[in-house]
């Protein structure tokens, strides 16, 4: 059955029976558009495995099996990956003014550019993966300033019940290189750390790498227990004062399931550790 009109020629199918079939609709543009994404930005075991038992974005299993093959074709482990080697790079061009001083201008330069750019990036990174789940909480800076304030308060008793046993904070191998390049280039410095440091931080430990095998608690805490790692804590101390840190900023993200919770909680907490 044919119906002409003035522009277009539609075809209605007619089955067997002559039951009239009604052509489906489009799906809107920006409905296309979000499942492309989808398609890049998540692997697709998970994408099925998600549909199959219609888990919410935010409603992660405790534990998730995941091929190796999958984990090695995901997106995520190598953007997670380069993120993170971007933070190295341009700690590395900062560190390389001390062996050249005559460069060190230029190279603070393009530190601050680099940093500008792949901030650029990852924010356009997040901000692409927000779209996509739609249990994305809204920023709240409440949130915030309570979590930074309960990390401290856990920071200081566990500081003093050590102090009862004798055990006091070392020097961090990590902290002292950094505190050598705040007193050469401190704005190159301050930029990476109030800025730089914690988006990239954040974007490859608390979203790229746990989303890498497909989203669950273990993921998450092992990406954080990575985290922790990188930063080479030294004695008892040190890892449990990365811990609380890591923890903080993972309870900050999966609260609100919004990656920039954490990101300020990780901005505030850098922040005072420059001013103390």
């Amino acid at each position: 059955m044919l119906f002409h009109g003035m522009i277009n020629t539609y075809e209605l199918p007619i089955k067997g029976n002559g039951v009239l079939l009604m052509p489906t609709t489009k799906k809107p543009l920006k409905v296309r558009q979000i499942e492309r994404m989808k398609e890049k930005e998540y692997s697709k075991t998970y994408l099925q495995r998600k549909q199959e038992r219609q888990e919410e974005p935010n409603n992660y299993p405790l534990t998730r099996l995941i091929l190796i093959k999958d984990f090695f074709r995901t997106p995520d482990l190598y953007k997670a990956i380069g993120f993170f080697f971007s933070i190295q790079i341009i700690i590395a061009v900062i560190a390389a003014g001390v062996n050249h001083p005559k460069y060190a201008g230029a190279l603070n330069l393009l530190a601050i550019i680099l940093g500008i750019v792949i901030v650029t990036l990852s924010i356009r990174t997040i901000n692409r993966r927000q779209r996509l789940d739609p249990t994305r909480r809204k920023f709240k800076l409440s949130r915030v300033l309570f979590i930074t304030t309960v990390m401290l308060i856990a920071l200081f008793l566990v500081t003093y019940f050590y102090s009862l046993i004798g055990i006091t904070m070392s020097a961090q191998p990590n902290q002292m290189s950094l505190n050598l390049l705040f007193t050469i280039y401190p704005v190159a410095m301050v930029f990476t750390v109030l800025f730089v440091s914690p988006i990239i931080e954040e974007l490859v430990f608390r979203e790229l790498l746990p989303f890498a095998t497909g989203p669950s608690y273990l993921s998450f805490v092992i990406a954080s227990l990575i985290f922790i790692a990188l930063h080479a804590p030294y004695g008892i101390m040190g890892w449990t004062s990365y811990g609380i840190l890591a923890a903080g900023f993972l309870y900050a993200r999966l609260k609100d399931n919004n990656v920039y919770t954490a990101i300020a909680v990780h901005m505030i907490w850098n922040a005072l550790a420059l001013i103390v």
